[in-house]
């Protein structure tokens, strides 16, 4: 038996140009995508056969601390189970196991690589990072959890099983196993290159509720306007992510299904300490860029006075990867 933790982090979309849709029912989607510090943190305890072990867990900030008994017997195969600890003010959401992105990317890898080995993977996500808020938590969780298996199963997280699984789990996925900025295109999958990350810090609020993507896309499909020819063909020449124009053809869309994005941003926009303010994928999360910590943190005291969730973070250049044992915390 063995535990580790790998980080999550969440992403925003400098850039997100939704297309026509394509032959097969998906939409085109230029974007730039950018991890940030913001993350959710997974501890995963692998067991084998024989092994049989207490651990003490937390499936919320206010239950108790409860004892779980795991053992592994010859002919069980593979059980993953995940459950989710919810962080920072995020309201609960009751996701069995069974649904969670985590399961279903270990489940899959393992299929992928026709494991029938018996094993169990435990899985507790401490989660920071919203729900239906366009920062690609699930994503990100799916990466971190491919991430753990690799490690316990001694595959290459570039291999071409691993690959193919994280592009059948979803769109961002891939994306999320390197982190740092890249140009992605396609139905947004498709890596075209890594940039050069931002550095600057960044302040996010999300309103009480979340925006559906498929109502998100449903809308746009109601009254399109694409990115022009030329917004896309910048988007492909670019070096570095502070030459990304920020721009998101879904914001429209995402603020006739929810009021309240309008009124975050504009009420952004206008904050003295920020210098662009875009909606975080298909929504409902805002985000918006500031010079320094200090900046970022006095806009999220304000946001929070108005009632809204705020964090202040940082672009990153990390994606999902494992925490070296040393720097593990319980």
């Amino acid at each position: 038996m063995k535990t580790i933790q790998v980080i999550a982090p969440a992403k925003v979309n400098l850039f997100l140009g939704v297309g026509p849709k394509r032959e097969d029912g998906f939409h085109r989607v230029d974007t730039v995508m950018h991890t940030l510090a913001l993350h959710d943190r997974l501890t995963v305890t692998h067991l084998e056969v024989g092994d049989h072990v207490k651990l003490e867990e937390r499936w919320s900030r206010e239950q108790p601390i409860r004892q779980t008994e795991l053992e592994v017997h010859p002919g069980d195969g593979l059980t993953v189970h995940t459950h989710c600890v919810w962080m920072d003010g995020i309201i609960p959401e009751d996701v069995p196991s069974e649904k969670n992105l985590a399961t279903k990317a270990v489940y899959a890898l393992a299929k992928k690589l026709g494991r029938a080995e018996d094993e169990y993977f435990r899985i507790s996500i401490e989660k920071h990072i919203p729900s239906r808020a366009g920062m690609g938590g699930g994503s990100s969780d799916a990466a971190a959890a491919l991430v753990a298996a690799c490690y316990f199963w001694d595959v290459d997280i570039n291999s071409e099983p691993v690959i193919e699984t994280a592009h059948e789990l979803g769109a961002d996925v891939c994306f999320f196993l390197q982190g740092g900025c890249a140009v992605l295109t396609g139905k947004g999958e498709e890596v075209a290159s890594h940039i050069k990350p931002r550095h600057d810090s960044v302040v996010v609020i999300r309103p009480d509720e979340g925006v559906s993507t498929k109502r998100a896309y449903d809308k746009f499909d109601e009254d399109p306007f694409y990115a022009q020819d030329d917004m896309i063909q910048q988007i492909a020449a670019l070096e570095s992510a502070d030459q990304a124009p920020l721009f998101n053809n879904l914001e429209p869309a995402a603020q006739s299904l929810l009021d309240d994005l309008s009124e975050i941003h504009e009420w952004l926009e206008n904050a003295e300490e920020t210098k662009g303010t875009l909606m975080c994928g298909s929504g409902s999360a805002i985000f918006a860029i500031c010079d320094s910590t200090s900046d970022a943190t006095a806009v999220v005291g304000r946001a929070r006075l108005k009632g809204w969730w705020a964090r202040s973070t940082m672009f990153s250049p990390i994606g999902a990867a494992k925490i070296p044992d040393s720097a593990m915390r319980w």
